[in-house]
């Protein structure tokens, strides 16, 4: 499954908007659309799968879509 942000992520990013931790932030910037949920897995010592999918749940990241 590769991640892309959705419009609420962009928001987060924007200047001045600090809802999420550092490492929540960090992983909206790695998200592209290009990188999958296997990915992520290794980051923060292992912590990153469990965090993208909270991510996931909370609407900061979406599946990419299939575009045909």
């Amino acid at each position: 499954m590769l991640l892309q942000k959705t419009d609420k992520a962009r928001r987060e990013l924007d200047p001045g908007m600090r809802t999420l931790g550092l490492r929540e932030r960090s992983l909206l910037l790695l998200a592209d659309g290009r990188k999958s949920l296997s990915d992520f897995g290794p980051l923060f010592a292992g912590e990153g799968e469990r965090i993208v999918l909270d991510l996931v749940r909370q609407g900061y990241l979406e599946p990419v879509r299939a575009t045909w």
